[in-house]
């Protein structure tokens, strides 16, 4: 993955689902013409353009009256989503009614959320309640064996983008074994059921697509496990229970559900108290939100700008809290770099008072569960944000604490957050900050590449150890690559990955 993942961190999230929903849509409207989907491309034309229409146009008008940023790719990847799943219409009811779904979509973002926070998947609960209401029924075309091939590799660059790889084999690993059963008591297996399971089914989709989207899945891995074994029960089963059917998109809603009952319910506004300058490219950010919440140290959130000029990375991006849950309040680490996206341009032109928008709590990079056992702690770069966290909660709880931070930059300007590494050493935190780059004539560091000759200087005894390691996706894999060369078992090493931001 060392040629794939400096792609994929070029690009958010967002952007590639927006960008790869939409090539294959294009894709699916040539084969319709070419007569490998059964389908009148015209009006499959005609769909995408009145969802599109519909889903931005309502999404405009509640984030004016809801007074939020209007998140540039979502609109995108909801018309995208119902028009890979949804019927093209063929009478003018059908278009009557393709305009409702995409408009019903994107106002549900709004009105069925919680502070903020939308509680279904926006394009499923908008197919789902017309097909209740008998008014049409999805076809889920994207399942076509025409486009199987071409919606797994997109669908697995997005997992790989996120790496929600655990999920994706907890839905695909159960839904398989159901299916299997089921053919085996029915009498019914043959390589044509398996091959029609496999690549003629929303299967694929579902499970990569529609099942990861972030704001509707649990926050922690082992909830998402048993979210993604729920839908997977549900979908196979299809049970019926009075006039509902179960299809892939009402199982993906009651999933939905059970992750809002156990997740973090909230979308904060924070307003922009100071900047702090630590060198000409990192910044503190600190702010003051409007109203408190809870998180654990180490955690991430999503942060949306607005008045954000377009561009290929959009308005959203993905950032670690860098304070500590025991601190009223919130700061964010930023490594800028030139020439910057027009969202980091933008936050570095915010002034006292600005606001931000904070949601999708989330990440399983945690000090919880592991404050008495020995640890280490690598960062690289900015990447030492969630460590600040966890050194501030421990000083301020006074937890004894057996911690060894092995801190690297490539320029020694760029270190970040001393003073709290500091303040907790006397609970047990022990520093040691490596240099990268050549050595200069400044001391008090060490001039240094983090290997694993470093690391069994540093922590000798490493063996007895749990290793957390964050920074870069490149930094993060090579120096869980070493760890591993010294005999450090993968179950003692925790990584947190940048996306791409």
């Amino acid at each position: 993955m060392n040629i794939l993942d400096p792609l994929l961190n070029k690009i958010t999230m967002y952007k590639l689902v927006a960008f790869g929903l939409g090539i294959i849509s294009v894709l699916g409207i040539i084969l319709a013409a070419a007569g490998r989907i059964s389908m009148d491309p015209s009006t499959m034309v005609l769909s995408l353009a009145l969802l599109a229409v519909s889903s931005f146009v309502t999404e405009f008008i509640f984030s004016k009256i809801w007074r939020r940023p209007l998140n540039t790719e979502s609109w995108a990847i909801t018309t995208f989503i119902i028009f890979l799943i949804f019927p093209a219409p063929k009478s003018g009811l059908e278009v009557v009614i393709t305009l409702l779904v995409g408009g019903l979509a994107s106002s549900s973002k709004y009105l069925i959320a919680w502070k903020g926070k939308h509680i279904f998947n926006p394009a499923a609960l908008a197919v789902a309640v017309v097909g209740i209401l008998n008014l049409q029924i999805t076809t889920w075309w994207v399942g076509s064996a025409a486009l199987w091939l071409v919606t797994l590799i997109f669908g697995l660059l997005v997992v790989r983008k996120i790496r929600k790889f655990t999920l994706l084999f907890a839905f695909v690993g159960t839904a398989l074994i159901l299916q299997l059963i089921t053919f085996l008591v029915d009498g019914t297996l043959s390589p044509t059921i398996i091959q029609s399971v496999l690549i003629a089914s929303p299967l694929i989709f579902l499970s990569t697509i529609m099942l990861t989207e972030p704001a509707t899945m649990p926050p922690r891995r082992f909830q998402q496990v048993i979210f993604g074994v729920i839908i997977a029960i549900l979908y196979v089963e299809a049970w019926k229970i009075g006039p509902l059917t179960i299809y892939p998109e009402v199982a993906l809603l009651l999933g939905n559900i059970y992750a809002f009952v156990i997740s973090p319910k909230f979308k904060v506004e924070m307003r922009l108290k100071e900047i702090q300058k630590i060198s000409d490219r990192v910044m503190n950010y600190v702010f003051i939100p409007t109203e408190r919440f809870n998180f654990i140290a180490g955690q991430y959130m999503e942060w949306t700008l607005d008045h954000v000029t377009l561009d290929f990375r959009g308005n959203r991006r993905s950032f670690t809290i860098a304070s500590s849950p025991t601190e009223e309040t919130v700061q964010l680490g930023v490594k800028f770099y030139n020439p910057s996206s027009t969202f980091k341009y933008t936050l570095s032109n915010m002034k006292p008072g600005d606001t931000i928008y904070a949601s999708q709590l989330a990440g399983n990079f945690v000090l919880k569960g592991n404050e008495r056992k020995k640890l280490v702690f690598i960062a690289g770069g900015i990447g030492v944000t969630p460590f600040r966290s966890m050194v501030k909660y421990v000083t301020d709880t006074q937890l004894a604490a057996d911690i060894v931070v092995i801190y690297a930059v490539g320029d020694p300007s760029e270190f970040a957050y001393l003073e709290e590494f500091k303040q907790a050493e006397k609970y047990g935190v022990k520093l040691a900050r490596v240099v990268t780059s050549p050595k200069t004539t400044e001391d008090g560091y060490l001039h240094a590449q983090v290997n694993a000759e470093l690391i069994s200087q540093l922590v000798p005894d490493y063996n007895d150890r749990f290793f957390y390691i964050s920074g870069p996706n490149v930094m993060v894999d090579a120096t869980r690559a070493q760890l591993s060369s010294i005999g450090v078992p993968r179950a003692r090493i925790k990584k947190d990955h940048f996306s791409g931001y």
